[in-house]
């Protein structure tokens, strides 16, 4: 199968590959692994070390979600891979770390490794040689072939059907690869050779480098995928207020109803009216949840399954997980604001609540999906400075309009996670329509 660039796509499976192309890779991958795109995560380090050790070692059809995470994250032989989502988020990561380092380099890299969506098994690309290219350029036909790669990279054990872990990942990680099957007649064992490997060795070299690369669909980020596939109740963090202790006397029995009901996790009514049209959205979609304040909400807590963050000023967890997006929530009362990590000055949306009700004229609003590294789980955030901001959000992920907006949006496409401003103009103190003021994808 040959893409727009001209350039075969293939993907090689559980290859054994000879001692000078494992001297290149490795040393291809120490590269990639002291570079700043990764120097700072040892997560994304151990994922990438362990998938290419695994796969140069010949074992690329053991790379599964369920024994990435045994081996790399140490979790439980038996632990639940629906529930927790840490290898398929920490891939996500490594895909655009390694998509950052090659964007960055400056040097020529022989061998480049990639790690196509979809799978868990790294790609090599074999870029063209100073040998490739004097046979292309009128060597004697077959040279190529008597070189010291000679059938190192053109054979690799006939790829195993997905598992169930890998079944986990969303319908735009699929991919679908057209292998050419060869049967070697002195083995009764099927061997996948790349189709562009074969035009290269036979042909006698080529001017363009030999790709093993995935196709992913053309889609947009899915909102509810993720949720939906959940095997327990997706966890919603409800911003809370505390109220300060009144200076009265009470009994012991009249101040404990004191503290523990008026006077902790306050829930505006606006919030409430939030809370009530997302149990109502996840009703329809079938998708079990239960609802704990933000302040009785632990990080064991949020890693044990999907979590939707509501609020923003009121949610410390909403704060703390925005701080790693582009735009950020920041919260120095009585001003609430979102910013862009991407600008050095300039607050473009902020709300202050020390104007009067009557005087607000528009709320903001971050409305966002994404795999967060953090928790590693997939994560919504419905997060508006103020309740209006908050109740606009929440009509934004129930309508048509966002996924317009995705859709409309071309750096969207193929992408699976999102974050979005939206703005609602406040008409005698109610929100108006949700409008998209910035959309970033990834």
């Amino acid at each position: 199968m040959t893409n727009a660039s001209g350039i075969e796509d293939h993907k090689t499976v559980g290859s054994i590959f000879g001692a000078e192309i494992q001297a290149a890779v490795k040393a291809e991958l120490e590269m990639i692994l002291e570079a700043p795109s990764f120097a700072q995560s040892n997560r994304c380090k151990s994922f990438l070390s362990f998938v290419v050790s695994q796969t140069l070692s010949g074992h690329a059809s053991e790379l599964k979600e369920r024994t990435i995470g045994i081996g790399v994250f140490d979790r439980a032989i038996d632990y639940d891979t629906g529930g927790d989502s840490i290898v398929r988020v920490t891939s996500n990561e490594v895909r655009k770390r390694i998509s950052q380092f090659y964007a960055e380099s400056t040097l020529a890299h022989s061998i480049q490794i990639d790690l196509p969506r979809g799978s868990y098994v790294p790609e090599f690309r074999i870029l063209p040689s100073k040998r490739s290219s004097e046979s292309a350029n009128g060597a004697p036909p077959g040279a190529l072939d008597r070189g010291p790669t000679e059938g190192k990279l053109s054979s690799a054990m006939e790829a195993p059907p997905p598992s169930a872990d890998q079944s986990n990942e969303t319908d735009h990680d699929r991919t679908n690869f057209a292998p050419v099957v060869v049967t070697r007649k002195s083995h009764s064992r099927k061997f996948v050779v790349s189709i562009a490997l074969l035009a290269f060795v036979l042909v006698g070299g080529a001017t363009s480098a030999v790709v093993w690369k995935s196709r992913t669909k053309n889609n947009i980020p899915q909102v509810w995928s993720a949720f939906q596939r959940s095997t327990v109740p997706v966890l919603i963090v409800l911003g809370t207020h505390d109220l300060p202790e009144p200076n009265v006397t009470s009994s012991p029995e009249t101040g404990n109803f004191t503290d523990l009901v008026l006077h902790k996790a306050i829930i505006p009514v606006d919030d409430v009216t939030v809370i009530a049209a997302m149990a109502s959205l996840l009703g329809k979609k079938g998708i079990p949840f239960r609802v704990v304040g933000a302040g009785q909400a632990s990080l064991t807590d949020l890693r044990r399954q999907p979590v939707i963050l509501i609020g923003a000023a009121n949610n410390k967890w909403t704060l703390r997980i925005s701080q790693d997006l582009r735009y950020r929530i920041q919260d120095v009362p009585p001003v609430a604001s979102i910013l862009d990590s991407q600008k050095s000055a300039g607050v473009p949306w902020r709300f202050n609540f020390a104007i009067p009700t009557a005087d607000w004229k528009n709320d903001y609003a971050i409305v966002a999906r994404f795999d967060d590294p953090t928790t590693g789980v997939p994560v919504i955030i419905d997060a508006g400075l103020g309740n209006d901001g908050s109740l606009a959000a929440s009509e934004l992920i129930g309508s048509d309009v966002l996924t317009s907006a995705l859709t409309g949006e071309p750096h969207c496409s193929g992408k699976s996670n999102f974050e979005a401003v939206i703005e609602t103009e406040i008409i005698d103190t109610k929100p108006g329509p949700p409008h998209v003021l910035r959309l970033e994808c990834w």
